[in-house]
């Protein structure tokens, strides 16, 4: 299985926090997968298609955000605060066919964007997706 990651390279803490939680889960599953990072504004990640920052969405969208407050609380890492301050974005972004970083992909296939699921929620999606391959086979 390809596994990839679309965020900002640097990391942010959600996509530093969603690559861990991948690997963990991984790991935890005894998966064999090739697990990569790739930048949200790289030509290969245009490919899956238009893809942005909560900053790009809020910016395209006109949705007001406290920047302030978002930079005050990622600069002590990843918490779920960081979601639930980005979820406009997150919900617009869904709407109008956007990809909002982090993007979590299971063979160029979207299982989670736009916020950091949980470490049981990427391992059933890797389950899944592996029983659905199995069936394709």
């Amino acid at each position: 299985m390809k596994i990839t990651i679309i965020g900002v390279v640097p990391p942010c803490p959600r996509c530093q926090r969603i690559y861990d939680l991948t690997i963990e889960a991984v790991n935890e599953l005894g998966a064999k997968a090739e697990i990569k990072k790739i930048a949200y504004d790289s030509d290969e990640a245009k490919q899956f298609g238009r893809v942005g920052t909560a900053h790009d969405i809020a910016e395209w969208a006109q949705i007001d955000i406290d920047w302030r407050k978002i930079w005050d609380i990622a600069t002590e890492g990843w918490s779920p605060e960081l979601d639930e301050l980005m979820m406009p974005c997150k919900q617009r972004a869904g709407i109008e066919g956007w990809l909002m970083t982090p993007v979590l992909l299971l063979d160029d296939t979207v299982a989670a964007m736009g916020y950091v699921p949980d470490k049981e929620y990427i391992k059933t999606a890797i389950k899944k997706h592996l029983q659905k391959g199995a069936h394709n086979a």
